[in-house]
């Protein structure tokens, strides 16, 4: 019966006629013949929303644990005015975040030195064939300060923007993204910026100046066997609350089994995700039972660094990390006591810098990089005796790089903007690694579709290869 009023109720609306009462002004509607003020047809239309607002509780499915405090977490800015219908000007945009794109001179001149120099230090082949960096890349990296490009300069770090982060990683996605991956984990998804949000202050007096200067290079164990976008369901990764029976000490007996972890067979530090539980009730209400993090050196008891992935052909570090009966004393749980069971909420209040800078950052580098080159690539390529360029297939592939690529980069600058105004915007981060990821993935195909056999062929000359992996 409901859905029979409701599909009543919207035949009806579709039969409005409109006309204006010249005399008084007012707008009346006519429907099949009665005359409704507007009041009227209020109500209709507010009784038609709720009946579909029913029946969509109906359709949809609940929302999980994991979707919960991912969307009460974070800052709602402008994208409130785009999801109200009413957007605001490009003016407003401006005003609020045109001095959040502008890199400082400290920002441009690490761009011109040491970024150009790592970049020609590298040779993507050869890293390709050899899976890995050279001892002087690594070296480099760590000494030049990339490892913390974010990590405030208190504690030993650059201190930069998102935006200039941002500009760095483009730039290193240039010339391999292989380099990106290496440098974006520990300036966006590493313990990094969770330390200096949320980390007491013994932990960031001891990690952070570590993660500055590389000692320390750090990864994130979160996705396990079978874990990965439910992330808080931590299926296989839990601890249970204990007291040291000979020091009397309070932790942690956990264990846990992560795959697909960026970094990890040369991470120092690794941020672990697990469930806690306190049956017997120890913690006595100072933190709680649920998701926790907490942070291993790579020499801890238990704490098994296992073997590599090989992500494709690509040659960033991946691996397994696994640990079983590891004991983990409070103190090593992020933000201590206090923030066990919060882990979930730190980490998804830091996501927006991984997810809505790091990774649009790389489909960035894919539409500077590809883009000029296939073009080159389409007008140097003859056929027919006609370049290629000038076939109508390959302009509309031509078309969609270019297009994708100023998408990109305008929406990556202005997402850059929004975090750099102390924003963590939930919503527009998730859109920005959905869409953006998505974009770059069509450069790199229809880059391949006008070179063919070109962009197929690996070595040295192939001028797609960069992003091909």
């Amino acid at each position: 019966s409901l859905i029979s009023e409701v599909r009543t109720t919207v035949r009806t609306r579709t039969s409005l006629l409109r006309e204006t009462d010249m005399s008084s002004g007012r707008r009346l509607i006519l429907v099949h013949g009665e005359r409704l003020s507007m009041n009227s047809l209020k109500n209709k239309r507010l009784f038609v929303s709720r009946a579909a607002w029913k029946l969509a509780q109906r359709a949809m499915p609940k929302i999980s644990p994991t979707e919960r405090v991912a969307l009460g977490c974070g800052t709602v800015g402008f994208d409130r005015e785009l999801f109200s219908g009413k957007p605001g000007s490009v003016k407003d945009l401006m005003e609020t975040y045109g001095n959040k794109m502008k890199l400082t001179e400290e920002e441009i001149e690490f761009l011109k030195v040491e970024t150009e120099t790592l970049c020609s230090m590298v040779d993507d082949h050869a890293i390709l064939e050899n899976k890995d960096f050279s001892e002087e890349v690594w070296h480099f990296m760590r000494r030049a300060g990339f490892m913390g490009l974010k990590i405030p300069k208190e504690w030993g770090g650059k201190g930069f923007s998102t935006a200039a982060t941002s500009a760095i990683l483009v730039k290193l996605g240039s010339v391999s993204s292989d380099l990106t991956s290496t440098v974006a984990v520990p300036n966006s998804l590493g313990p990094g910026e969770l330390l200096v949000k949320y980390g007491t202050q013994e932990q960031k007096e001891y990690y952070l100046p570590l993660l500055a200067d590389g000692t320390l290079i750090p990864c994130f164990g979160l996705t396990g066997v079978h874990s990965g976008s439910d992330a808080t369901s931590l299926i296989g990764s839990y601890g249970i609350v204990e007291k040291d029976t000979e020091s009397g000490e309070l932790g942690v007996r956990c264990q846990f089994d992560k795959r697909y972890i960026t970094l990890a067979p040369v991470a120092g530090l690794v941020g672990i995700g697990f469930d806690l539980r306190d049956p017997q009730n120890l913690l006595k209400g100072k933190g709680e039972e649920g998701f926790s993090v907490a942070l291993l050196e790579r020499d801890h008891p238990g704490l098994e660094m296992g073997p590599r992935h090989q992500p494709l052909s690509a040659a960033f570090m991946n691996g397994t990390i696994k640990g079983n009966n590891v004991w983990i004393p409070l103190t090593k749980i992020l933000g201590g006591q206090e923030r066990c069971g919060f882990g979930w909420h730190m980490f998804v209040e830091c996501l927006a810098e991984g997810r809505g800078v790091s990774l649009p950052a790389m489909a960035v580098a894919v539409g500077k990089g590809l883009g000029p080159a296939v073009g080159s690539y389409a007008r140097a390529r003859k056929q027919f005796k006609v370049p290629i360029a000038e076939f109508g297939g390959i302009q509309e592939a031509l078309a969609t790089i270019a297009s994708d690529g100023y998408i990109s980069l305008a929406s990556t600058q202005l997402m850059n903007a929004v975090v750099d105004n102390h924003e963590a915007p939930m919503i527009l981060s998730s859109i920005m690694k959905q869409n953006i990821t998505e974009r770059g993935r069509t450069m790199i195909n229809k880059g391949m579709d006008i070179m063919g056999g070109a962009a197929i062929s690996m070595g040295p000359n192939n001028i797609a290869g960069l992003w091909d992996g």
